[in-house]
């Protein structure tokens, strides 16, 4: 594994200023070795599907990079694609999870066409580092312990959502930026960027979690559960933060789990990764809950994977639409008791469970246009289709 051989957030100043010209204004047929990359490979995207992915998520992971190319540096490289004879910049982000300044994985966002392969070029330079300054951010995360009130936060710019407790809230846009730095007080009442769709109430909002024992439910949304809320990185492509959980018992048996929160640049949901460990072993099924709204007119659709609600939100909301996506295999049932429907999932064994979910305001950026109810439902399945593409990435030499 390379190391930077000085600081990360030191300027290399030539290499700086010549990648912020390339960032801005590249315009000009130059091939980017010339400004002192010493080595480049080929990232290769293919969509397999007849879809066209429109800003489409891509996480590369830094293990499996350096695999191909085992001097890769994740503090010395740059990502372009060619046309013709020009090199456009592609904004990347790499993250470091851990905070043991290496980074595990890279982050970017590309419109990938119906059965395509996009070809990518990758350079980097073994050692050394330089910082490259960028467009303002699209993604941004916080945790709160201040006047705002208590709460773990992620968005995009088109969409954010609030961690309380256990409980997942909405807030609505009334605009495409970044609020979540502008939250004073109470959110559930109209502000300028628009307000808290789901606040308060007692279930689990949108997507909070809860596990079963047999067909008990353990909600782990306001439960007194003991609950480490971190933040493991603030854009500008993905807002990423993270909620573990501990010390979950129904009888005899014990839980932990581990779920991360995620939103990306120009797209409206939030995704969730959830590990499960049983100290007790066997197989494990938890719950995305989905508040039940007044005035609901609900769509389920298990072979597609999705469930849509629209209908009346909290407070002054007025029409919220609600969604959950996730995987047909994964699926273990549906629960609508209590204040809730509960999509119930089987833990993988050994790695995460993916799901993923929208909220919608009538009034907001991210909503449906008359009859809502049926195109927000239609909005949801077309949205599972993309989200569960095998999109594949492959690295070769030039």
């Amino acid at each position: 594994m390379s190391q930077a051989t000085s600081s990360p957030a030191k300027w290399i100043g030539a290499a700086a200023l010549a990648l912020f010209c390339l960032a801005t204004a590249w315009g000009q047929a130059q091939d980017p070795a010339s400004l002192g990359f010493k080595k480049m490979f080929i990232i290769e995207i293919r969509n397999p599907s007849p879809l066209t992915l429109e800003n489409h998520p891509i996480v590369l992971d830094v293990e499996t990079i350096r695999a191909f190319a085992p001097d890769f540096n994740t503090y010395y490289y740059a990502v372009f694609e060619q046309v013709g004879r020009e090199y456009q910049f592609v904004l990347t982000q790499a993250d470091d999870l851990n905070k043991d300044r290496y980074h595990e994985e890279i982050v970017l966002v590309r419109t990938l066409p119906p059965s395509s392969t996009t070809r990518l070029k990758c350079y980097y330079s073994p050692k050394g580092s330089f910082q490259l300054m960028v467009s303002a951010p699209k993604a941004f995360a916080r945790h709160s312990t201040g006047q705002a009130g208590a709460f773990l936060g992620w968005e995009s710019n088109q969409a954010a959502f609030k961690f309380v407790d256990g409980r997942i809230e909405v807030l609505g846009k009334l605009y495409a930026g970044l609020v979540l730095s502008k939250l004073r007080g109470n959110d559930s009442t109209l502000q300028e960027w628009g307000l808290n769709v789901l606040a308060g109430g007692g279930s689990a909002g949108l997507g909070g979690l809860s596990l079963w024992d047999g067909a008990t439910r353990i909600p782990l949304a306001g439960s007194g559960v003991e609950i480490q809320k971190t933040v493991l990185a603030t854009g500008p492509l993905r807002a990423l933060v993270k909620a573990q959980y501990s010390g979950i018992r129904s009888g005899s048996k014990e839980y932990d789990v581990v779920a991360l929160f995620s939103a990306y640049a120009d797209n409206v949901f939030s995704r969730q990764d959830v590990f499960v460990t049983s100290k007790s072993g066997g197989p494990v099924v938890f719950s995305a809950g989905v508040q039940k709204l007044e005035k609901e007119t609900v769509t389920f659709d298990k072979d597609k994977g999705f469930l849509a609600a629209w209908g009346l939100g909290t407070g002054a909301a007025g029409e919220v639409g609600l969604s959950v996506i996730f995987s047909p295999s994964a699926f273990a049932g549906l629960d609508e008791s209590g204040a809730e429907r509960s999509v119930k999932l089987n833990a993988a064994p050994g790695r995460n469970q993916t799901y993923w979910t929208i909220g919608g305001w009538g009034r907001g950026i991210v909503t449906a246009s008359t009859p809502a109810a049926g195109n927000w439902a239609a909005r949801a399945g077309e949205t599972a289709a993309k989200l569960r593409v095998p999109v594949e990435v492959k690295y070769k030499a030039q």
